[in-house]
């Protein structure tokens, strides 16, 4: 079964997204690159939020997302940086189920759960032979997920609520991101919320996308055992980007290496 693109045509809107949580990680896979980021695969790249950030620093960075428009954002976003920041970002349409490349990575990263995206067991089960095809024998790979915050049942579905809401100061519009958590399949742990935007113009008329996904979920000691048995080791473990013990955060945050037989 093929990966849905759930994030075609909403790209600038993905990056007015103003959270702690997507800017609490980027030192942490920073710190990581500067001890294992000679090569670096980030999967789901997106439209470049860490991709160009570790590109600055001076490392090479090959991102795949499944998204031709995120892609294309993050080109465009490219062109604002210097010569040798574009030099090290080598951006591909891919599904990362499918992807291999011609050459090995000392880091391979993929943030924001965006593993929670693979819903199908085949799906898991190719993109984490490719990683351990494409990851050097002393590099590293990272894996984070949403902890589930309880039991993953029928409490789960969830009427419509606001994420956030910002003012686009480039366009002078008011974007409002809610969520409805639509429905739940409690047997295999995958939910399926709508993420919602409306985009107040400044004249007042409002127009409404809808992204509708499907999302795995993993309690800490499933995705621990996943991990062991696909071949990997486990080197470290937090609950959130500031190095807390896993279970004391709201992440699961898995640093692996390759387990060499």
């Amino acid at each position: 079964m093929e990966i849905t693109n759930q994030y075609n045509n909403i790209g600038y809107l993905y990056d007015l997204d103003q959270r702690d949580i997507v800017k609490d990680d980027l030192s942490f896979y920073i710190d990581y690159a500067h001890q294992y980021g000679q090569e670096i695969l980030e999967v789901a790249c997106g439209t470049g939020r860490i991709s160009i950030p570790l590109a600055r620093e001076g490392f090479n960075v090959t991102g795949i997302d499944l998204s031709d428009h995120m892609i294309k954002v993050l080109e465009h976003k490219l062109l604002n940086e210097s010569m040798d920041t574009r030099s090290r970002v080598n951006p591909f349409v891919a599904d990362m189920t499918e992807f291999i490349s011609n050459k090995k990575f000392s880091l391979i990263i993929i943030p924001f759960r965006s593993f929670q995206l693979l819903t199908e067991e085949s799906q898991i089960t190719r993109f984490l032979k490719n990683v351990r095809t494409q990851l050097t024998e002393d590099g590293v790979f990272i894996l984070t997920a949403y902890r589930p915050y309880g039991l993953l049942d029928e409490t789960w579905v969830q009427d419509e609520h606001e994420d956030w809401v910002i003012y686009d100061q480039n366009t002078n519009k008011k974007v409002t991101r809610t969520q409805i958590r639509k429905s739940i399949d409690t047997d295999k742990q995958i939910t399926y919320p709508e993420h919602i935007y409306y985009i107040e113009e400044p004249d007042g008329t409002t127009q409404k996308h809808t992204q509708k996904l499907a999302m795995k979920y993993y309690y800490e000691e499933q995705l621990r055992n996943l991990l062991v048995t696909s071949g990997f080791n486990i080197r470290e473990e937090f609950g959130y980007y500031d190095l807390r013990p896993i279970e004391e955060g709201p992440e699961l945050i898995f640093v692996c290496n390759l387990r060499i037989s």
